[in-house]
Formats: structure tokens, C-alpha cells, sequence
């Protein structure tokens, strides 16, 4: 099943638009001359001032426009094609003054950096009766720039036993930030530039064999948490 055909199943599930409507329409919202007849009319909706980007733990508010056509059937409901638990809340559908669109707005807050697929649907009735369908997929991209962006350097290491192992970590941090690994290392030093920090430590490993460091790194303000693994072997 290829991405469209996912996006307007998904449609299907999330505010019960008819499948011959959804599979009507083609990549641009147009419909298809020939549809069955009884499939229900279909019109794009469009954002007001979509960022191309968002921040993580911003609150933005989300304005779409409907062409009006008739009576409300079914307010504007957003949903999620892929997300952990992300919504949009406060929906509310009004018809504008001079009755032209509707106008869906809602708040949404993404928790997560990632690209998500936001789902929009809405339903009127003409004046002859008809159900005309409003949808539309938008792709939304999400950055966090409190995100720790843990890296552990090398990520594999072969070495000799008694010698001492280097390990570089780098971090991003604008709070305090703990440091925690599964093995006692000893920190060498540390430096600190537009918020990255780069600390050295040292391991020295007590007999042959392979081990996994864990680094662990966590904020407790921002509730996040970050682990990286380095493999090493002892000969």
C-alpha cells in the first residue's frame, strides 16, 4: 500500500469519510471526474500561517479554512498518522461573517522531536442534501533545542589490558545535566563552548574480555534522558 492510499485509509478511520470519496481524489485534493456517482463532493481546506517548523514543548495554534457549502455535518477533527501520543486540543469549528469558510482552530504542542503527518477532516451538507467532504494530510516537522544530543567517542575500542581508555562524551546543556556510567571511570577534562560540552574520562579495565560502557545522560528539568554504548575489547 503506498503512502496516499495509507494517508486517506487513515482519513477513513479517523472522521469516517467515505472510501470512494477518499480514494477519489488525487495527490493535489482534486476529484477525480470519474468517480461513481453518490460519492460524496469533496473540497481542500487550507492552513492560515503554518510554521515549516516547530519547536518541541511550544504551543502553537492551528487555523484552517474550509470553503463554506452548507450546513456544519461534522466539526473539524484533527488526528495523527504517526506520533507518540501527540494531539491537537481546544478544537473548535465556527463559520466566518460573511459565510464563506469555516474556520477549524486548535492548539497543539509537539512533546517530541520528529516528522509527524497531521490528518484534518470535516463534513458538510449542501443544499441538495449532499454530503460534501473536506480533508487534508500535512506534514509537520518537529526540533527540540533543549535536546542532549549525546555522542560517546570511539564506539568500538580494542585494547591491552592495564591500559587506560580514553572516552570523549559530548553533550548539548542549558541546565545541569548528571553524567552516569556502569563502569567507575575517572574524569581527565572537561570544556564547555555555545552550550556543547566535551568531557574526557578514563577506564581501565581489571581483566580480559568484552564489555559494553553505558553513558548515560539525564535532565531532570526537562525530563529527558539519553544513553549511548561503546564496545570494547580487552585482549
Amino acid at each position: 500500500m503506498n503512502s496516499f492510499v495509507k494517508i486517506f485509509m487513515a482519513l477513513v478511520l479517523a472522521f469516517g469519510l467515505s472510501i470512494s470519496g477518499a480514494g477519489a481524489a488525487n495527490a493535489s485534493g482534486a476529484t477525480n471526474e470519474s468517480e461513481p456517482a453518490g460519492s460524496p463532493a469533496q473540497i481542500k481546506p487550507e492552513y492560515q500561517g503554518l510554521p515549516s517548523t516547530m519547536e518541541a514543548g511550544k504551543k502553537y495554534k492551528l487555523t484552517i479554512n474550509t470553503e463554506y457549502v452548507g450546513e456544519l455535518e461534522l466539526e473539524g477533527r484533527f488526528s495523527f498518522l504517526n506520533s507518540n501520543g501527540e494531539k491537537v486540543e481546544n478544537v473548535k469549528t465556527t463559520l466566518s461573517r460573511t459565510k464563506k469558510y469555516y474556520t477549524t482552530t486548535g492548539y497543539f504542542t509537539p512533546k517530541a522531536e520528529g516528522t509527524y503527518l497531521i490528518l484534518f477532516g470535516l463534513k458538510q451538507k449542501n443544499a441538495k442534501g449532499e454530503i460534501v467532504e473536506a480533508y487534508l494530510a500535512e506534514g509537520l516537522k518537529v526540533i527540540d533545542k533543549n535536546k542532549i544530543n549525546l555522542t560517546v567517542s570511539p564506539n568500538q575500542i580494542t585494547a591491552k589490558l592495564g591500559e587506560e581508555i580514553p572516552v570523549l562524551v559530548t553533550y548539548n546543556s542549558n541546565v545541569t545535566t548528571k553524567l552516569e556510567f556502569n563502569q567507575k571511570v575517572t574524569e581527565l577534562g572537561s570544556s564547555r563552548k555555545s552550550g556543547v560540552y566535551r568531557k574526557v574520562f578514563l577506564w581501565k579495565p581489571e581483566k580480559k574480555g568484552e564489555y559494553t560502557l553505558k553513558v548515560k545522560a539525564s535532565q531532570t528539568r526537562y525530563d529527558r534522558v539519553e544513553t549511548k554504548e561503546i564496545k570494547i575489547v580487552v585482549e
